[in-house]
């Protein structure tokens, strides 16, 4: 059964949420693409980046990508090995793909199962995206894939993927160097900390769990993001999370709060289906 806590209202209806959500993102992306920084900017930047992961001792991405790629940084689509190539395939296809797939479906499942969820971790989505802009427009980085040979990376885009790999570059909402923060690992962390507290199935909770890690190997096999892009992502959510947490209304009394159940939580569809009253 759905949430009986979401109100009945013409804002809360599917479609506007929908709506809502699809034209905050798209205007996000918009905004992104007119804070593009330049090129000499973006390489300066990385070499700021690539200092201090190596002052860490953390600087590994290169032979991250050698893992999957040893004809790295000088591949050959066409005489690559068939193992490495679908392999670099499906990372590029993971790193595309469920990077918006996994977030929607949270959001569906949060919206119909747990409202007041939904709400917080709606707007903890919106506010990360927003605090991401200021990173792309005050520190445009140059991503891996992009830098020169001697750095060791081969841009992965050119194995292919799901749809246009290399969006960054090209099209309407353009912006090459939007890599610090990365949101592939802010949003993978959103749908771990968004669902798992509330989903009782557990090879879904796994799923989710692993999820952020999984996208982390992604990020950087594909050589798309640095590990300091990683951790860029997450200190985003954290900011996000805080601002949301601090203006997201309590649901106020009678409309959108019911009588807590025996459990505060409601049934997971994945679940078995819920016990008769008695």
């Amino acid at each position: 059964m759905a949430d009986p806590r979401r109100p009945r209202t013409w804002w809360t209806f599917p479609l506007t949420q929908a709506v809502f959500c699809y034209a905050v993102y798209n205007g996000f992306e918009w905004v992104r693409s007119q804070v593009e920084g330049s090129r000499a900017q973006s390489i300066i930047h990385a070499r700021q980046i690539i200092s201090t992961e190596r002052f860490l001792h953390i600087f590994h991405e290169a032979r991250v990508e050698h893992w999957i790629l040893p004809c790295a940084p000088l591949c050959n689509v066409k005489a690559t090995a068939h193992l490495n190539e679908y392999a670099i395939r499906f990372w590029n296809i993971y790193y595309g793909l469920m990077h918006f797939a996994v977030p929607a479906l949270v959001l569906i499942y949060l919206y119909h199962w747990q409202f007041d969820r939904y709400r917080l971790w709606r707007n903890t989505a919106g506010f990360m995206l927003a605090i991401s802009l200021l990173g792309f427009w005050l520190y445009p980085v140059l991503p891996p894939r992009l830098l020169a040979v001697h750095f060791g990376f081969f841009d992965a885009s050119h194995f292919g993927g799901w749809g246009a790999i290399g969006k960054a570059e090209a099209g309407p909402m353009a912006n090459a160097f939007a890599a610090m923060p990365s949101l592939h690992i802010g949003w993978s962390t959103w749908c771990a900390c968004a669902a798992v507290p509330v989903v009782r199935n557990r090879v879904a909770k796994v799923l989710l769990i692993l999820h952020p890690i999984v996208t982390f190997f992604a990020v950087v096999i594909t050589a798309n993001h640095y590990i300091l892009d990683g951790i860029g992502g997450l200190v985003t959510l954290a900011l996000g999370y805080l601002v949301a947490r601090a203006v997201t209304r309590a649901p106020a009394d009678g409309a959108e709060k019911s009588p807590p159940a025996a459990s505060d939580t409601y049934p997971d569809p994945m679940t078995t289906a819920p016990r008769a009253p008695g």
